[in-house]
């Protein structure tokens, strides 16, 4: 397989026209006529992870959060970030983002985070101009149940500190959520008549935002990560029948600690 073949593999099933304006998704690093046999995906490309691709002699890397973004002016050591992709064209390891495409794309991180809270008749909270099937956030329903127990079972799946703002009593069954800091998707949620969503990166001023929706933040990497862990089991599927070794990376690349108590 070629670099430009795994592309076309990956808009398979998250195509880039799914992408917002102000993303950068697609080839970062490297050349479409390049052989590919091994690739690693990651949420994001960190010293760790190009150093897990060196040891598994991966030929491209898969990730979720562009190294490149918005936009650079030079290629340089002078940052960490921008040193990353060079080192990793000076290795010839291409490097690969599904962003925004991936998140909204049917099956993929939404539709993935969807599962792991437990929806059931799901649809995006934002759909797609051109596919109403895809789109950024999901809504759906669950059997009523007091917000605490929906807090736990968001706790229950995703590690990392999971906080929550609204009434713990409150009954609650039509859930919103979104990958990634989803506190621009309040109001499609609240237009959904969702009772809660639950996303990341919330602040102080998003609850009142929310007008007293019930929030729920969790661990953005951590989403993610488990997210597209998931989604991976199938891609990697598709890259064995290409003849390609996919590989998950196994670096946990989420800078944020838990303080203990």
């Amino acid at each position: 397989m070629f670099v430009a073949q795994l592309i076309a593999l990956i808009d398979r099933v998250a195509p880039v026209a799914l992408a917002e304006d102000w993303d950068n998704v697609g080839l970062i690093v490297g050349r479409h006529n390049r052989t590919v046999s091994r690739v690693l995906v990651a949420l994001e490309l960190r010293d760790d992870v190009l150093h897990e691709a060196r040891e598994r002699g991966s030929d491209a890397i898969i990730v979720h959060h562009p190294p490149i973004f918005p936009s650079v002016t030079a290629l340089t050591d002078d940052g960490p970030a921008v040193e990353l992709v060079l080192t990793a064209a000076e290795e010839r390891i291409a490097v690969i983002a599904a962003h925004t495409n991936l998140d909204a794309a049917p099956g993929g991180l939404n539709d993935r985070m969807a599962q792991m809270l437990g929806l059931s008749a799901t649809r995006p909270l934002a759909p797609s101009a051109t596919d109403p099937a895809a789109g950024l956030g999901r809504v759906g329903s669950v059997a009523p149940l007091p917000l605490e127990e929906l807090v736990h079972r968001v706790a229950t799946a995703i590690p990392g500190a999971v906080t929550f703002a609204g009434d713990p009593g409150v009954h609650v069954s039509r859930v919103a959520c979104c990958t990634g800091s989803g506190a621009s998707m309040i109001p499609d949620a609240m237009a959904a008549e969702a009772d809660v969503l639950v996303t990341s990166d919330l602040k102080h001023h998003d609850w009142d935002r929310g007008a007293g929706m019930p929030l729920i933040c969790a661990p953005h990497a951590q989403v993610e990560r488990l997210a597209m862990r998931a989604w991976f089991r199938d891609f990697e599927r598709l890259l064995h029948a290409e003849g390609v070794e996919g590989t998950f990376a196994e670096v946990d690349t989420d800078p944020w600690q838990a303080v203990a108590r």
